[in-house]
Parts: structure tokens; C-alpha cells; sequence
């Protein structure tokens, strides 16, 4: 009998300064279970390894295999890694990973306002409507290049000798901790770091040593163009998040070039380079925000 631990959709991005439930359900093979032995404990850390909560903290449980725990609202971005541990049979841990965010780009409300969603809440559940968003988002920014509202990045890099870095997003916006060869940057050398658009960021009093055997600069911060999307990159999330569930759902093969009907023959528009999706009007408007160069092939 295998064991799983499935995360609730809900809590997979938290955002900054709000509390919020995680939860998980576990089961036995498909049958939700609870443990054999006692109860079960949650422990979270943060991505430098540094303790949000305490390991063996009590959960609650809502029903057999349905288990909580109310996190408090966090000030900082970042990206937690809780681990569930319980005796079923013997002891297991499962682990979770909620990354705590500055915005979304639309939210389960407005993508249930649309057409055909509207009123379907058995066909299209919100636990649905939150993954399709997840879905649309991260479509926009690998192809834009560039997160449109405020998000954390843990780089670990090699050293360049001088005081240059590039990390690996683009709009730095705010350090909040960096490290080489293990030793930490004081605050005041965090305050005398350039923050570049590009990605580089700039050393005003040492540099970025380079070390064998490399990998041993390490810098947390958060990126993003802005706080808030703007209306027609936050259109496009929406549109392509309906987009998403419908297709879920549609008798329209997933090979399909063309569709006929009463109406005559359909061409069906196809994704490709500079199409990153289905949607000639959502992709007018990543091409016209992108920040990736094109990708020739």
C-alpha cells in the first residue's frame, strides 16, 4: 500500500501579511487515512533551513486524512517547506512547499465571473480555478521574462571576482539576505548593493569572490516589474485561466487543427514561436510586455 500526500491548491501561493490555512489530505493509495498511531505533526523552515514553526507542532484534522494548520501571516516573501510527520503503519513525513507572494495577477472570483464558468461551480470547483491561475501565470512570466507583481528568488551562483552579479530575475526590487563562502553580508553592505533592471546587481564596497568549487554566493530577494499587474496583463491571466479549464473540459480533440460545422470549417489557432499560447489576443499583449529575447529555432 503506497501512502500520498496531496497539498491543497488554496495554499500553494500565500500572500505577504495574510494568514492562511494549509492543508493536506492523505491517503492510502485512494482512500483518504488518518494515522495508526497518534496524531499528526507539522515542522516549517524557511529556504536558508531557518525555523517558521517548530517541528512535532499539533494540526487539526477536519475529517479522516484531512489535516490543517493555521499559518501565521508572514512579512516577508519567501518560500516555506512544511514537513507532515505521523505514524501510518510506520513513521512517515511528507512534505509541502507554499511560497509566500507580493500580488496575483486575477483571483478565483473574477476568473468564475466569466463566460462559461460563471455558475459551473460543479464542473469547474475552485480548487480548479486556483490551478488554472497558477497555470496562467507561470505561462506569462517564462515568457515575458519578468514577474508582474512581487516575488522572492533564493539564487545560488558562482562568484565573478568583481562587483558585479547577474542573478537570475529580472527587476531586483528588495535584498534580503546574500552570502559568500558562507559568510553573511552585513546590513549595511545589503544598503550598498545596486539594484539593476536587468538583473545585475552591483557591489559599492567589495566584490562577489569566486571560489572553488563555485556555487558560493548566495543571494535572497525579491523581484517584480511592479506591486500590482498591469489591466491587460491581469486580462490575459484571466482569460487564459478560463481558457485552461474549458479546454479541461472540451470534446475538441487535444491534435485538432480545424473543427467543421454548420457554420463552414474552423482553422483552430495553434501556439508556436511568439505564440505562446492559443490566443492571438493574449499573446498581443506577452509579445508587447516581453522582456525575454525571442528564441530563434
Amino acid at each position: 500500500m503506497a501512502y500520498y500526500a496531496v497539498p491543497s491548491t488554496d495554499s500553494a501561493s500565500v500572500l505577504r501579511n495574510s494568514a492562511e490555512t494549509l492543508t493536506i489530505n492523505v491517503y492510502a493509495d485512494e482512500t483518504l487515512t488518518g494515522p495508526s498511531a497518534g496524531s499528526l505533526t507539522v515542522g516549517i523552515v524557511d529556504e536558508a533551513g531557518a525555523t517558521v514553526v517548530a517541528a512535532g507542532t499539533s494540526t487539526t484534522s477536519s475529517s479522516t486524512g484531512v489535516f490543517s494548520y493555521a499559518l501565521a501571516a508572514q512579512a516577508n516573501l519567501g518560500l516555506l517547506t512544511a514537513t507532515w510527520s505521523a505514524t501510518f503503519g510506520s513513521a512517515m513525513s511528507f512534505t509541502t512547499q507554499h511560497q509566500i507572494v507580493g500580488g496575483y495577477y486575477t483571483s478565483p472570483v473574477e476568473v468564475r465571473s466569466m463566460d462559461s464558468i460563471s455558475g459551473e461551480s460543479a464542473t469547474f470547483p475552485t480548487a480548479d480555478l486556483v490551478e488554472s491561475i497558477t497555470w496562467a501565470s507561470d505561462v506569462i512570466d517564462d515568457y515575458t521574462g519578468a514577474s508582474w507583481v512581487y516575488r522572492y528568488e533564493r539564487d545560488v551562483l558562482d562568484g565573478t571576482g568583481t562587483d558585479h552579479l547577474k542573478l537570475s530575475k529580472m527587476f531586483p526590487r528588495t535584498l534580503l539576505a546574500a552570502s559568500v563562502g558562507g559568510t553573511a553580508l552585513t546590513s549595511s553592505q545589503l544598503a550598498d548593493i545596486a539594484l539593476r533592471e536587468n538583473g545585475v546587481i552591483v557591489r559599492g564596497d567589495g566584490v562577489w569572490n569566486w571560489t572553488e568549487p563555485g556555487r558560493q554566493v548566495v543571494v535572497a530577494y525579491e523581484h517584480g516589474v511592479q506591486k500590482t499587474p498591469p489591466a491587460d496583463i491581469a486580462w490575459a491571466a484571466k482569460t487564459l485561466a478560463r481558457y485552461h479549464l474549458i479546454e479541461q473540459v472540451s470534446r475538441i480533440p487535444d491534435r485538432a487543427l480545424s473543427i467543421s460545422s454548420e457554420f463552414g470549417n474552423i482553422q483552430l489557432a495553434q501556439p508556436g514561436m511568439n505564440r505562446p499560447t492559443p490566443l492571438p489576443d493574449v499573446n498581443v499583449i506577452l509579445n508587447r510586455h516581453r522582456h525575454r529575447a525571442p528564441v530563434a529555432f
